[in-house]
C-alpha cells in the first residue's frame, strides 16, 4: 500500500526542485546563504534528485496501470534531473567565485555574473512551466472522477475501512480537498509569496501522503487480525424476539445494569449460567448489541473512550472458534478496530504478512491494558466458556489475565461448571437464566402461533387453545431449544388444520428432554437411508472442523470405489461450477439426517462453501455420548470414519486451484487440509489393534499431490512451515533447523504415524538416512509450526512424544549420539536433553513418555556427555535431575554407566577375538 501513492511522492519532490530553483534565480536567497550554504545546497539537491529517482522507480513495476496525468508526472522526472544538474553546477561555481572575492555582491548579482541573462530567463521560464504543469497534473490525478492509481488507492482505503468496520477517523478527504484547492490557486508573482505558496502546496501533498501511509498501516494490521470464521458463530445465533430478554436491564430483577455502571475496584465479572439450549448465547448477543448496555457503560467510562468486544466459543465449529488463540485474536481485532489510534502504540513494528502467534496476541493485549497515551475502558462479552476446547482451569486463567485492570469489565456465560462457579459466582453478580425466561417463552410461542391465520381461527372457535402457550412454557424447564422444536411441530399441525386436542397431545407426547427428541428424529429416518445417515453422523463426530457440503457427496464415490481419492486426477474445481449441485446435495443430506443438521451458505474457511454443521451442540454431544454404538451398528464392519475423512481431505487437496505455492492463502489451504489428513491418519492408527495401516497409499498420494502443487518451489513442500524454536536455560534459543532437507517421512514421524513409517522403512531401509535432522530427532522433538489456525496439532505433538515411534527408529538403526550439524554438531541425545530442560511446565504424562524414551535411548547407546555445545558447563546429569528429580535421574545415570561398561567389555571381546 505504501508504494501506491509513490506518484505523489514524485510530484512532491518535483515541487521541491521548482521551489529551490525559483528561489535561486530570483535572488530570494541571501548573500550569507549563497556563501555559507553552497555545499549544503548541493547536498540538498542531490537528496531531492535521489528521491525523484526512487519515487520514479516505484511507479515503474509491471502491472501498475497509470493514468494519463500520472504518466506525465513520471515523464517530468528526467526533466527535473537535468534542471537540478544545472542548478548544482551554478551553486558550485558561485562558491568558487565568491571564494576569490573579498567584496561580496548580492546572491542575484553573483548568480547573474556567472550566467547570461537569457539563460537565467530560460531557466526561470522552465521552472515556472514545471510549476504550472505539476499543479495541473496533481489536480487531474486527484479529481474524484479520475481513475488514477492514486484515486484508486484512496478509495481502496475507504473500502477496506468500511469492510473492516474500522473507526479510522481519517482526514484524507479533507487533505485531498486542500491539495485540490492549492493546485488551482493562481500563481503568486512576487518571489517571496511564490516561495511560500510552493512550500504550502508541498506541505499539503506530503500531509496527504503521510495520512494515507498511517491509514494503510492500520488497515494492514487489522486485515492481519481479521478472520471471517471468528464472526461466524455470532452471525448464526438467532436474534432475540423484540420483547424478549429486556428483563436483564430491570434493576428489580438483576444487578446487571448496576454492574455495568459500577466503579468499584475488582467489580469486573458478571457471570451468567444456564443449561444447554437455555438461550445463553442469544442473551449474550442481545446485551452486547442493546443500546442500554452502551449507555450504562458510558456512564462508567466517563471521559475515557469506551471499547466493547465479544467472543462466542463454539465447540462444534472451527478450531479458532474454540481456543484461546481465536479468543485473543478476535478481541484484539475488535479493540483495534474501535480504537485504531492504539495500533502505532501497541504494535508499531508488526508486519502484515506474519501470522499472529498466541504469545504475541497476549503481549499486545497486555500493552493495550497498560498503555497510558490514550484513556480507554473496555467491556468484553465472552459466551460459552464450557465450549472452550481445553481444560476449564486454563480459561479461568485467561479471564484473570484479561481482567488485569480496573478499566476492564467481563461478562461471561456458561453451562454450570464447578470450576467456573468457584471463581466467578458472586451473589449479586450472577444468575441462572432459567429463572427469568418463562414469560419470554410464553410471549415467543404466542407470537409464533398467532401469526398463523389457522391458529387465529382456532382461537376464535376454541378459547382453550391459548392454554397451550402456557403449557409449553411450563414444560420447557428453561430450555429454549425445546420450545423452538415443539413450536415448530405445532405450526406444522396447525397448517394441516388440526384441532386443539391434537395440538395438546403433540405437546404432551413431545419428548421431555432434548436427547429423547433427537433419538425420535433419528428413528424417523427411512430405513433405506439409515446406513448413510449413520456414516454422516460418525464422520461429523470425528471431524476437527465442519466439512464443506461437497465433501459428503464423496461418500457416494467411496461406495462405488474405495480407491476413488487415489485414482482421482489433480484438477482444480471452481465454486461457480457447483452452484446447481448444492441444492441437490443439501436435499440429499437432509433426507438422511432430518433436521439435526444445518447447511450454511457462507464460504468455508479452507475450501469451497456451504459448511455442514449440527443443529445445536447438544446434538453432537448426544451422538457421541449416548448414541455412538447405535450408529456403529448401522454401518458395514469395514466402514471407518477417520479413513473416510482422510480420503475426503485428499480429494479436496486435488481440487485446490494452486497458482502460487508461496501465497499465504494457498499455504493456509494446503497445509490446513494436510494437517487435518495427518490427524485423521493418526487417529486411524491409534484406534486399530492391527500392526498395519490401511492408509499407506493415501499418504503416499498426499505427498505426490502436494509435491505437484509445489513443483515450482525449490524445496520440498514440507518446508512451507516455519521452523519453531524453544528457550533453553532461560536465555539460549534452540531452533528446529531443517537445512532445506525435510521430507514427508520426517513429517510422518512428527505426526506420530508409527505404522506408516514402519511400512516405509520395511519397503526400503535406506529411508532411515536423510540429510539434515535425523528421523530420531523428529521423533524426540516433534513440534512443528503450522501457518494456520489449527493449534491442536502443536499442542498434541509437543505434549505427546510417541514412545513407539522412538522404539521403531532405534530398532531400525537410529543413533542417539549422531551429531546434527545444523545445530553446531550437538547430538540427537543432547538436543533432546535441552528440550526437556527447556520445558519446565511439562505434565506427568509427558514426563513419563520422556523417561521411557530416555531409558530406550540409553539402552541403544546414549552417552553421558557435556551439553557445552548448547550451554557451557551443563551436564547430562543436571538436565535429567532438573526434569525427573534426583532419584529417577540417578536410576538413568546408573543405567547409562552399566551400558557404558557393557559396551567397553564387548569392545574388549572383539579385540581378543
Amino acid at each position: 500500500m505504501a508504494e501506491s501513492l509513490a506518484i505523489l511522492g514524485l510530484a512532491s519532490n518535483i515541487i521541491s526542485i521548482v521551489d529551490f530553483g525559483l528561489k535561486l534565480v530570483s535572488g530570494a536567497r541571501s548573500v550569507r546563504d549563497s556563501l555559507q550554504g553552497t555545499t549544503a545546497d548541493v547536498k540538498v539537491l542531490e537528496l531531492i534528485v535521489q528521491d525523484v529517482r526512487a519515487f520514479h522507480d516505484q511507479n515503474l513495476p509491471a502491472g501498475k496501470k497509470l493514468s494519463k496525468h500520472e504518466l506525465r508526472i513520471l515523464a517530468m522526472a528526467t526533466e527535473c534531473e537535468n534542471i537540478a544538474q544545472d542548478l548544482s553546477k551554478a551553486i558550485v561555481a558561485l562558491r568558487v567565485r565568491t571564494g576569490r572575492s573579498k567584496t561580496l555582491e548580492s546572491g542575484r548579482i553573483a548568480f547573474q555574473a556567472l550566467w547570461k541573462q537569457k539563460d537565467i530567463e530560460k531557466l526561470q521560464s522552465q521552472l515556472e512551466r514545471l510549476d504550472i504543469r505539476i499543479r495541473e497534473h496533481i489536480y487531474q490525478v486527484l479529481k474524484s472522477e479520475n481513475d488514477s492509481t492514486v484515486n484508486t488507492e484512496l478509495k481502496s482505503i475507504k473500502a477496506s475501512q468500511k469492510a473492516l468496520q474500522a473507526n479510522l477517523d481519517t482526514k484524507m478527504d479533507l487533505l485531498k480537498e486542500e491539495v485540490l484547492n492549492a493546485a488551482k490557486q493562481a500563481r503568486e508573482k512576487a518571489a517571496e509569496s511564490q516561495a511560500a505558496q510552493l512550500a504550502s502546496f508541498k506541505t499539503k501533498v506530503d500531509l496527504l501522503m503521510k495520512e494515507h501511509s498511517s491509514c494503510a498501516r492500520k488497515i494492514e494490521v487489522l486485515q492481519s487480525l481479521y478472520l471471517q470464521v471468528l464472526r461466524k458463530r455470532r452471525a448464526q445465533i438467532h436474534k432475540a424476539d423484540e420483547e424478549s430478554n429486556g428483563w436483564i436491564f430491570d434493576s428489580k430483577l438483576t444487578t446487571f445494569s448496576v454492574w455495568l455502571e459500577s466503579e468499584e475496584p475488582h467489580d469486573c465479572f458478571f457471570y451468567i449460567t444456564g443449561k444447554a439450549g437455555s438461550g445463553k448465547s442469544t442473551l449474550m448477543k442481545y446485551i452486547s448489541e442493546d443500546p442500554r448496555t452502551e449507555r450504562s457503560l458510558r456512564r462508567w467510562a466517563g471521559s475515557a473512550k469506551l471499547v466493547t468486544a465479544s467472543f462466542f466459543f463454539w465447540n462444534q465449529g472451527y478450531e479458532m472458534q474454540k481456543n484461546q488463540h481465536g479468543l485473543f485474536q478476535s478481541l484484539l481485532y475488535q479493540i483495534l478496530r474501535s480504537a485504531p489510534s492504539l495500533i502505532p502504540i501497541v504494535c508499531p513494528d508488526r508486519y502484515a504478512y506474519e501470522e499472529w502467534e498466541i504469545e504475541e496476541l497476549q503481549a499486545v493485549i497486555r500493552k493495550v491494558a497498560e498503555q497510558k497515551e490514550l484513556e480507554v475502558k473496555f467491556c468484553f462479552f465472552i459466551d460459552g466458556l464450557d465450549e472452550y476446547n481445553g481444560p476449564e482451569e486454563d480459561i479461568v486463567e485467561v479471564l484473570k489475565f484479561l481482567s488485569m485492570s480496573n478499566d476492564i469489565k467481563i461478562c461471561t456465560s456458561t453451562r454450570p461448571r464447578s470450576v467456573f462457579d468457584r471463581h466467578f459466582t458472586k451473589e449479586t453478580r450472577s444468575f441462572d437464566i432459567s429463572n427469568f425466561t418463562k414469560e419470554d417463552m410464553r410471549r415467543h410461542v404466542r407470537c409464533q402461533l398467532r401469526e398463523n391465520p389457522n391458529f387465529q381461527k382456532l382461537e376464535q372457535t376454541d378459547p382453550s387453545s391459548g392454554e397451550i402457550i402456557s403449557l409449553i412454557a411450563d414444560l420447557a424447564h428453561g430450555v429454549w431449544l425445546w420450545v423452538f422444536l415443539v413450536t415448530r411441530d405445532l405450526k406444522m399441525a396447525v397448517n394441516r388444520d388440526e384441532g386443539v386436542e391434537t395440538l395438546r397431545r403433540i405437546v404432551h407426547m413431545f419428548p421431555p428432554d432434548l436427547e429423547s427428541y433427537f433419538e425420535r428424529m433419528i428413528k424417523s429416518v427411512r430405513p433405506q437411508y439409515v446406513e448413510e445417515m449413520s456414516q454422516i453422523f460418525l464422520i461429523m463426530g470425528d471431524e476437527l472442523n465442519p466439512l464443506p457440503l461437497y465433501a459428503f457427496s464423496l461418500l457416494e464415490e467411496d461406495r462405488k470405489d474405495p480407491q476413488y481419492a487415489i485414482k482421482a486426477p489433480i484438477k482444480p474445481i471452481l465454486e461457480e461450477t457447483l452452484h446447481e449441485s448444492y441444492s441437490i446435495w443439501k436435499s440429499w443430506i437432509q433426507n438422511r439426517c432430518s433436521d439435526l443438521l444445518v447447511v450454511d451458505t457462507e464460504p468455508h474457511p479452507v475450501f469451497l462453501s456451504h459448511s455442514v454443521d449440527f443443529l445445536h451442540r447438544t446434538v453432537r454431544d448426544f451422538l457421541r455420548d449416548s448414541y455412538y454404538d447405535h450408529l456403529k451398528a448401522n454401518v458395514r464392519s469395514d466402514f471407518n470414519s477417520t479413513v473416510a475423512l482422510c480420503k475426503m481431505c485428499l480429494s479436496q487437496l486435488k481440487l485446490l486451484n494452486v497458482v502460487d505455492f508461496k501465497d499465504r492463502k494457498t499455504i493456509h489451504q494446503v497445509i490446513g487440509l494436510t494437517d487435518e489428513l495427518l490427524y485423521y491418519a493418526y487417529e486411524t492408527e491409534r484406534r486399530s489393534n492391527s500392526l498395519d495401516t490401511p492408509l499407506v497409499d493415501v499418504l503416499d498420494e498426499l505427498d505426490r499431490v502436494n509435491s505437484y502443487h509445489a513443483r515450482n518451489v525449490r524445496n520440498h513442500w514440507t518446508h512451507a512451515r516455519d521452523s519453531p524454536s524453544y528457550i533453553f536455560g532461560g536465555q539460549h534459543k534452540i531452533f528446529y533447523n531443517e537445512g532445506d532437507s525435510c521430507n514427508f517421512l520426517a513429517l510422518s514421524v512428527q505426526a506420530g504415524l508409527v505404522k506408516y513409517v514402519r511400512a516405509k522403512l520395511k519397503e526400503d531401509p535406506r529411508n532411515m538416512e536423510k540429510r539434515g535432522r535425523p528421523l530420531l530427532d523428529y521423533a524426540l522433538r516433534p513440534l512443528r509450526q503450522i501457518p494456520i489456525s489449527m493449534r491442536y496439532q502443536s499442542e498434541r505433538e509437543h505434549l505427546q512424544i510417541d514412545v513407539n515411534m522412538v522404539k521403531l527408529l532405534l530398532e531400525n538403526g537410529a543413533d542417539p549420539n549422531r551429531p546434527v550439524q545444523l545445530n553446531d554438531g550437538a547430538t540427537v541425545w543432547q538436543l533432546f536433553l535441552s528440550l526437556m530442560y527447556g520445558t519446565p511446565s511439562a505434565d506427568v504424562i509427558l514426563k513419563g513418555a520422556w523417561y521411557q524414551s530416555c531409558e530406550m535411548l540409553i539402552q541403544y547407546g546414549a552417552e553421558n556427555c557435556s551439553l557445552a555445545k548448547i550451554v557451557p558447563k551443563f551436564t547430562t546429569e543436571e538436565a535429567l535431575e532438573y526434569t525427573f528429580g534426583r532419584d529417577k535421574a540417578s536410576e538413568l545415570m546408573r543405567l547409562m554407566e552399566e551400558k557404558a561398561i557393557e559396551r567397553k567389555r564387548n569392545r574388549g571381546k572383539c579385540i581378543v577375538m
